[in-house]
């Protein structure tokens, strides 16, 4: 990986389903499925996640370096189908970094009043 890549606005923006997999990831090592179903949970309004786009998306991080594999956390029954992830240092500083520029995206379009306090 490029130098230049291993500073996190290299890396903006993320694309809205990369940065959600970075935010379950960031919690603990998941499978496909179980990120699925996390999203699905938190977001009630979104589209229904495909695999093909869910594993693209897991594909391209892990070759930024955002994402890597896991071993099957304590506790978890052996299921030689299912692949684990975790968000690696970088990927941390990137959720970050993306992070922040939503949030500052936020705050401008408050200012401009799109968006109430609430």
């Amino acid at each position: 990986m490029a130098a230049s890549k291993l500073n996190p606005l290299g890396f903006l923006p993320l694309h809205p389903l990369e940065f959600r997999i970075l935010m379950i990831l960031v919690e603990a090592p998941a499978h496909g499925y179980a990120i699925v179903q996390e999203i699905e949970a938190r977001e009630n309004e979104l589209p229904s996640i495909y695999p093909g786009n869910l594993y693209r998306r897991i594909r391209d991080l892990r070759a930024k370096g955002l994402i890597a594999d896991a071993d099957t956390p304590e506790g978890e029954g052996r299921d030689p189908r299912r692949r684990y992830f975790q968000v690696t240092g970088l990927g941390r500083k990137v959720g970050q970094t993306e992070a922040e520029r939503l949030r500052n995206l936020v705050l401008e379009a408050r200012s401009h009043g799109l968006l109430s306090e609430a």
